[in-house]
């Protein structure tokens, strides 16, 4: 023993933190791909000329965020709407994902493969989906509705404050919630709930008292995130704000970049606000997390479901009912719609028609663009999951003198909208000669992916190795591990659904991400996802659901698939 405490000091002493020059290297490339972007708006924030030409330079652009009245609506309309659906699903992502992981509710196992399918649905194809059927007068289930005799005018309405909030949770909203925190829970030692049962504590407040504190440091992740994501959300509310002139932040940074002449000097000074605005709350996160955390791993781990009792198949019901709403729904109504000759019109002589898949899958543009989402998606996974678990694992479990920079560095780019941050990247392609030559390629559209979703992925990662406790390396190193070994063959298999969860977040993302991609992508490297926006734009609302719908059976059957894999490799131990 006396020949192996010294391994141990040696080991925290002198391994990759001392004096790896993978931590600097990490460091200062992080540090310039989220700095540079946002450098560049600072710059074109003050430019009041048109974007491209000889600067000249003024406040104007500040003052216009002052002076004119839609920006104060616009920003009230993103701080309610943003709070309103935020606080529901959290309440119900913390409830859901707890049943999933840690109760013994039936069919969690199918549940959980529903959720990841709900997140993986893209935004617009859904959207498209619940227009369908509650647009108004024109929705099919208020079509429905008014044959009932009290009925007068439409029940339910998308295109107004509330429908935006409905179709956001139908969409990732809960969704996100749910296949975050599920990993993190799994992780909890039952020995906890179970002493507080011991104690007489009913079910629920065992929760509440036990589980939620202990749980809080990853919630308040998850629920920031979501809160920044919620405020940069576009593509929702163009389509159903529009028609009751209900605008948001982000939807004024893409009319004012996508007006004629663009006013990107404007669209960057709202986004440098913006950024100014959310960093209080990182900086809060961060302090809160460095102040309440709770290692629930250790060598005595343990995993036993809790009993609901009576309570078992009624929230069985209603979890399933929510589901349905989330996935067969919005699924069914694209589905018809792709078959109808005009979006909605139920009255015309012989509505139906199958032209819209012949034309759709004989455009040269539809199997590039698969293949090109596919590459995508793949391609980004499998980077993202090294490239965030290294960089978590550094910030958390290393005394490199510059993680806590490192870990800062990783909350910028979720704190500037994608948009934006897409015309950022494209300055920084244009403008710095070593990047040049990657313009163009799919290279650029994995970067910009790596880079919107660097702080989902790390911090998720980072929130499950806080929970592993300080033992179990300490354990492999007094052995005679090295930090690595130590971490492939202790760290990396306890923290590996995690790992598994951020990879397929990634690649949900980079088939459905509009904004990020937005200006990046060109015609050979054009994703379905742009490709479908293309179609929106353009009023081909037929074609773009029959992209909608290639996109969901690719998601959904990546979906599937991923859940086998996890499972035979083993990552759905402990009840998933």
């Amino acid at each position: 023993m006396t020949l192996q405490l010294p391994i141990t000091s040696q080991r925290k002493a002198s391994g990759i933190t001392a004096k790896g020059l993978l931590p600097f290297v990490l460091l200062g490339l992080v540090g310039f791909l989220v700095a540079y972007p946002l450098y560049s708006l600072v710059l074109t924030s003050f430019q009041i000329n048109e974007f491209g030409r000889d600067a000249v330079w003024g406040v104007e652009n500040w003052f216009k965020i002052f002076s004119q009245p839609r920006i104060g609506r616009a920003i009230n309309n993103t701080i309610t709407l943003s709070l309103t659906r935020q606080v529901i699903s959290i309440i119900l992502g913390v409830m859901i994902a707890w049943l999933i992981a840690r109760s013994n509710l039936p069919g969690r196992k199918w549940m959980e493969v529903g959720f990841w399918i709900a997140l993986f649905m893209p935004a617009l194809p859904v959207t498209l989906g619940w227009v369908f059927l509650i647009a108004g007068r024109s929705g099919l289930l208020n079509k429905a509705l008014y044959e009932l005799p009290f009925v007068d005018g439409p029940v339910f309405n998308a295109y107004s404050w509330w429908g935006i909030v409905w179709v956001h949770l139908m969409t990732s909203t809960i969704a996100v919630k749910i296949f975050l925190l599920v990993p993190a829970f799994r992780a909890l030692d039952s020995s906890l709930e179970e002493a507080a049962r011991a104690s007489g504590a009913s079910l629920l407040g065992t929760v509440r008292k036990i589980v939620v504190p202990i749980m809080m440091p990853t919630i308040l992740v998850v629920a920031l995130i979501g809160f920044v994501r919620a405020m940069q959300a576009f593509e929702v509310e163009l389509i159903l704000g529009a028609p009751r002139n209900i605008d948001v932040y982000s939807t004024i940074i893409f009319r004012s970049m996508t007006q004629e002449p663009p006013q990107h000097g404007l669209a960057s000074s709202l986004s440098i606000l913006f950024f100014i605005s959310i960093i209080p709350l990182v900086l809060l996160q961060q302090w809160y997390s460095r102040k309440h955390q709770y290692a629930s791993i250790s060598g005595k781990f343990q995993h036993r479901t809790q009993d609901l009792g009576r309570w078992r198949w009624p929230l069985c019901v209603m979890i399933w009912a929510l589901l349905f709403l989330m996935t067969i729904v919005p699924f069914a109504c694209l589905l018809l719609a792709t078959f109808m000759k005009l979006f909605g019109m139920f009255d015309m002589p012989q509505p139906w028609t199958t032209n819209h898949w012949i034309n759709a899958l004989a455009r040269g543009d539809l199997p590039r663009a698969l293949w090109n989402s596919l590459r995508l998606g793949l391609l980004s996974a499998f980077i993202g999951m090294m490239g965030f678990t290294t960089i978590a694992y550094i910030a958390t479990k290393t005394k490199f003198a510059g993680a806590r920079a490192l870990d800062f560095f990783t909350w910028m780019p979720t704190l500037i909208p994608g948009l934006v941050l897409s015309l950022g990247l494209l300055q920084m392609f244009t403008s710095v000669q070593i990047f040049r030559p990657f313009y163009g390629t799919i290279a650029v559209l994995i970067l910009a992916i790596l880079i919107s979703t660097v702080t989902i992925g790390t911090q998720m990662i980072r929130g499950s190795l806080l929970q592993l406790g300080h033992e179990l390396e300490e354990a492999g190193w007094a052995a005679g591990g090295s930090r690595f070994y130590t971490f492939r063959r202790v760290v990396l298999p306890l923290i590996a659904p995690s790992v598994a969860v951020i990879g397929l977040e990634i690649f949900a993302t980079a088939n459905s991400a509009v904004g990020i991609v937005a200006l990046l992508g060109t015609g050979s490297t054009q994703p379905l996802s742009i490709l479908q926006l293309v179609l929106l734009d353009s009023g081909k609302f037929e074609s773009a659901a029959v992209v909608g719908i290639v996109i969901m059976v690719l998601t959904v059957s990546s979906a599937l698939l991923a859940r086998t894999l996890a499972a035979r490799a083993g990552l759905g131990r402990h009840g998933v």
